[in-house]
């Protein structure tokens, strides 16, 4: 999301209420803190405080406010500021330009005492300058965990970073960023990858004593494994087993770091991202050994599942059939067969080898072996499905078409409209309907057969038995059906004002009015209002609502 489009992203009430909240000029003391770090107070109920972290192309990369608005939107005020932003940045779009100009013609006391404020009442640009002297000739790794951890404990208050704080624990974070998006990626490749490991790693240590609602410390360290992978595919000398060697030595610790952790998906990540070195020479057994240590490791086996287990196989699977030597793919298909994953390797492969008679014999056993995991055997009938698509086999697919259509699987159902001959359709729908009726899982698409098939006194029948239904179903029914739409509607606004007991609960059942006055017009509507007047008397709340209704 940028800040020239918004309104692309950001939810139409909510940019409107920002847009509203901008053009009243409640947004106050906007600042620019540090480059593209934005903070504000916007007006409203109460003062509100917002942060916005921006980069250098106007993304915005973080953002909070102090009101209590909870969603992965951007909240009103927080609209407001960037259109603020936006505002300020068109205005003084050039005055970049004629500071730099206006600051070389001061003289030095001048500057100085420029500078000097700058140090008293910014603390970014006096720990800035601390950093500067420091190593006036770059940044290293502990230099850069410095200034992440320095931000990090200034944020934190009595061991947590909240929510609203988030930004400011960043602050190093997004300043390390910033340096790494000023190197070369071939020429700087080590560079990027080891200064992006202090990233993650401190990330992933804040993530343990942060509230981390928006998404501000994940997001860090994702962009930093984007950069390890980019720095990796664009290294910019030739691999020789020395360069490979010293690679994976660099990135063990830190997989190992991840696994242990266990709150990101950096160990993956990582090892993907190495992968990409295994097209580039011959270094297969390598690879698949490193994996293999990593697999071994305490790290691993302490984990109580093994879905990352099963993962790191995949891709030792992944790099022997690049390696391109079949009867090791196949002897490894053997050794891992209990990992799900791996079979279904196995059966995909047997599939775009046209071995339709192996993957059923596959989909077979792996049905008894997941006997127990009912997503896993829907996944093995779907195999089975495709195989049996492969070899033609129309009684097989309109059986489990049939079942996958059982299970509300919209898809399959046309397939097996379009498999069943027209002159047994009708009897396969009447057993299909008749089956499906007492099917939740299958509710929506039997409502839309029943639909599609014109069979209106089903319908109906079953808007008898769930009468809510009939909010979504009576433009199917009313005109054939007037009466019994009006009765099962007004059963349904009924069961709703005997159930409420407060003035919201009132309001609430009171506008299942309007949906029954769309059903069945003005006068209908008039007179159901006029019947509830006359049978609850002593409700006050209904009464009002009832009334307001009534002058809509």
């Amino acid at each position: 999301m940028n800040l020239n489009n918004l309104k692309t992203y950001v939810p139409a009430k909510l940019y409107e209420r920002g847009l509203d909240y901008f053009e009243k000029d409640f947004v106050e003391q906007l600042t620019e803190d540090a480059p593209n770090r934005w903070h504000a107070l916007v007006a409203g109920t109460r003062d509100y405080e917002v942060s916005v972290n921006l980069a250098k192309d106007g993304t915005i990369v973080g953002s909070y406010c102090t009101c209590p608005f909870e969603s992965d939107s951007l909240c009103k005020h927080e609209v407001a500021v960037c259109l603020a932003i936006r505002e300020n940045k068109k205005e003084n779009g050039s005055s970049a330009v004629d500071i730099q100009a206006r600051l070389k013609s001061l003289k030095k006391a001048e500057l100085l005492e420029i500078l000097e404020e700058l140090v008293e009442k910014q603390p970014t640009v006096q720990l800035y300058l601390k950093e500067k002297f420091a190593d006036p000739n770059g940044m290293d790794e502990e230099k850069a965990r410095r200034l992440i951890q320095k931000s990090a404990s200034r944020a934190s208050r009595r061991g947590f970073i909240e929510w609203e704080r988030t930004d400011q624990a960043l602050e190093g974070v997004w300043e390390v960023l910033e340096y790494l998006d000023g190197l070369n990626s071939p020429h700087d490749a080590e560079r990027i990858i080891r200064l992006s490991f202090i990233i993650i790693n401190e990330c992933t240590e804040m993530l343990q004593i942060a509230d981390d609602s928006s998404g501000g410390i994940s997001s860090a360290i994702y962009e930093s494994l984007d950069k390890i992978s980019e720095a990796l595919a664009e290294w910019p000398e030739d691999l020789d087993e020395a360069t490979v060697d010293g690679m994976l030595e660099l990135l063990y610790p830190h997989i190992l770091f991840a696994l242990e952790q266990d709150i990101t998906d950096a160990a993956s990540h990582l090892v993907e991202a190495v992968l990409q070195w295994n097209e580039r020479g011959g270094f297969t057994e390598k690879f698949y050994n490193f994996i293999a240590d990593l697999i071994a490791s305490d790290e691993m086996q302490n984990k109580t599942y093994k879905y990352t287990e099963e993962r790191f196989h995949m891709y030792q699977l992944a790099i022997l059939r690049q390696q391109g030597r079949q009867e090791l793919v196949e002897a490894f298909y053997t050794k891992y067969r209990h990992y799900p994953a791996i079979r279904k390797a196995q059966v995909r492969q047997a599939l775009d080898a046209g071995e339709f008679e192996k993957v059923i014999r596959l989909c077979d056993e792996s049905e008894q072996l997941d006997a127990n995991f009912a997503g896993l055997l829907n996944d093995w009938k779907k195999l089975r499905f495709e195989a049996y698509e492969g070899m033609g086999n129309t009684e097989e697919l309109i059986g489990l078409s049939f079942e996958f259509a059982l299970d509300g699987e919209e898809e399959y159902y046309y397939k097996l409209r379009s498999l069943v001959d027209v002159e047994r359709w009708p009897e396969k729908l009447e057993a299909l309907l008749a089956e499906m009726k007492s099917r939740p899982r299958s509710r929506p698409l039997y409502l839309s057969i029943l639909i599609d098939e014109k069979r209106l006194e089903e319908l109906l029948d079953y808007c008898r038995t769930d009468v809510s239904a009939i909010e979504h179903l009576h433009p199917h029914l009313v005109a054939d059906y007037p009466h019994e739409v009006n009765e099962i509607y007004t059963t349904y606004i009924y069961r709703q004002i005997e159930r409420a007991s407060n003035r919201k609960a009132y309001w609430s059942a009171c506008q299942k009015i309007k949906g029954f006055q769309q059903a069945l017009g003005a006068e209908a509507a008039t007179g159901l209002i006029e019947e509830l007047k006359f049978m609850y008397p002593k409700r006050k709340a209904l009464l009002d609502e009832l009334e307001r209704l009534s002058k809509d």
